[in-house]
C-alpha cells in the first residue's frame, strides 16, 4: 500500500515536468538611453519545444527560417531570472518576434516580423 502511494505521488510529481515545454520567465529589458522594458521570454532546450511555444503562443509559423539564420550577440543574459538554465528563449513585443540562444553568458539572437501584432488577428 505504501509503495503504490509512493508511486502515484512520484507519477503525479513528475508529469508537470513534462507536460509544459516551456517556462516563461519575467524579464526587464534596460534601454541604452534609459527607461526599461518589462517583458517575458519563454525559455526552453530543444527547438521542437520552441517550434511549438511559437505557433501556440504567438501564431507564428516560420520558427524553422529564423532557427536556421545566424545569430548577432544582443545582450547578457538578465540576471536574476531562470533563464540562463536554458539554451533558448523567445520574446515578441509588437511586430517583433526574437529567438535568443544562450551561449557564453549572452543571448544571441535574431528577429522577424508577425503578421500581426501580439493581441491582435484576422
Amino acid at each position: 500500500m505504501i509503495c503504490r502511494k509512493f508511486v502515484l505521488s512520484l507519477i503525479f510529481l513528475i508529469f508537470p515536468l513534462f507536460a509544459f515545454a516551456y517556462e516563461k520567465v519575467p524579464v526587464t529589458i534596460n534601454f541604452k538611453g534609459g527607461g526599461e522594458l518589462y517583458t517575458f521570454f519563454y525559455c526552453f532546450n530543444e527547438h521542437s519545444d520552441g517550434k511549438k511555444a511559437a505557433e501556440e503562443l504567438f501564431n507564428f509559423k516560420h520558427y524553422d527560417n529564423l532557427a536556421a539564420s545566424k545569430r548577432k550577440k544582443m545582450m547578457p543574459v538578465p540576471i536574476g531570472t531562470n533563464v540562463g538554465y536554458y539554451t533558448y528563449a523567445i520574446f515578441c513585443y509588437g511586430y517583433e518576434f526574437w529567438l535568443f540562444e544562450n551561449k557564453n553568458g549572452y543571448l544571441w539572437g535574431v528577429g522577424a516580423m508577425l503578421d500581426y501584432p501580439l493581441g491582435f488577428s484576422n
